[in-house]
């Protein structure tokens, strides 16, 4: 998408980015022969990863972070998001996976926290989400980042929750996040970039569930489809997946693929905890990426150049993919 949709405060995303093969500082190398980019974001100070690939067409009415961490005395992009202050919720969250990021080489932590790049004013707590009928769903998962303990703890700030419903975390959402993982950790492709995200324009409104959740609550939301404590209740997410493999390979359309997943915020899927939707389940959610920015106003792979953009975005293969 060659322009950014003004979607102001009120949106927010779910989206799963696989794209280039090129380390983090790479990814703003362009393709020969293909560097025209007429949407790409502008760096600017503090914003020293805001032309990696899986970072969207930055909104100026949201509050951008990089969370960042040494790893092997190199500075890394563990992930960003932007957050909406009105609606106390991200409006996505976007990272990548390569041969460093991809490992498993810590267990969860646990470390609950406020995000302590956000402005105090904005920030979301621990008491924000106490017995409110959801769970605190992340968006980058814990075991999106377990390559090390600091990266795996920013993972646990209240930024990077959204409130789930108990069997979507668990069982729908999970699936997915699960074979974008297997999907990262395959050796099948040379870098990964992944964005994730919730509708902030379109939430759970008036919502009463008719299944308690963990904490004993029935999960419930207001007339403006916030929780009891304001937290925004997105009523769709979504992920958005660009891979790149064969960075050698001449033929360089071959090295690119996208999809995007589109799912409603229900818990009657049938799948729970430990019970996870199977492949053929999963196909049904598939979608273009353009098909994705039109349903959620957001410019994904903008840093690419165009002509790579316009390929990959415009439709998808389920077959290119190991489900």
């Amino acid at each position: 998408m060659k322009k950014l949709i003004n979607i102001g405060r009120y949106s927010f995303l779910l989206c799963f980015i696989f794209i280039s093969c090129t380390s983090s500082e790479e990814s703003e190398i362009p393709v020969p022969g293909e560097s025209k980019n007429e949407n790409g974001n502008v760096v600017k100070e503090g914003q020293d990863f805001v032309t990696d690939y899986s970072i969207p067409h930055l909104n100026p009415s949201n509050y951008y972070v990089e969370h960042t961490v040494t790893y092997d005395n190199k500075v890394i992009l563990n992930y960003a998001l932007e957050w909406n202050a009105d609606k106390k919720h991200a409006a996505w969250v976007a990272f990548s996976f390569d041969k460093v990021t991809s490992a498993n080489n810590v267990k969860r932590t646990d470390a609950w926290s406020v995000d302590p790049l956000l402005p105090s004013e904005m920030q979301t707590t621990e008491s924000m989400h106490k017995s409110d009928g959801f769970d605190r769903g992340h968006l980058v998962a814990s075991y999106d980042r377990v390559y090390s303990k600091e990266a795996n703890e920013q993972t646990f700030y209240y930024s990077n929750m959204s409130p789930q419903l108990n069997s979507f975390n668990g069982g729908f959402w999970a699936s997915f996040e699960g074979l974008v993982q297997k999907w990262a950790r395959s050796g099948k492709y040379d870098k990964l970039y992944v964005v994730k995200g919730g509708t902030l324009d379109q939430l759970l409104v008036n919502f009463t569930g008719t299944k308690k959740a963990p904490d004993g609550t029935f999960p419930k939301t207001d007339v403006n489809g916030c929780t009891k404590y304001g937290l925004a209740c997105p009523r769709y997410y979504f992920m958005a997946i660009l891979a790149c493999k064969g960075q050698n390979d001449s033929a360089k359309e071959d090295r690119y693929q996208a999809m995007g997943f589109w799912m409603e915020h229900r818990d009657d899927y049938g799948y729970e905890y430990d019970n996870f939707a199977p492949s053929d389940v999963m196909k049904q959610y598939a979608v273009s990426i353009d098909n994705l920015e039109q349903k959620t106003g957001l410019d994904f792979f903008c840093n690419l150049p165009d002509v790579v953009e316009d390929m990959v975005e415009s439709s998808y293969t389920q077959g290119d993919w190991n489900w």
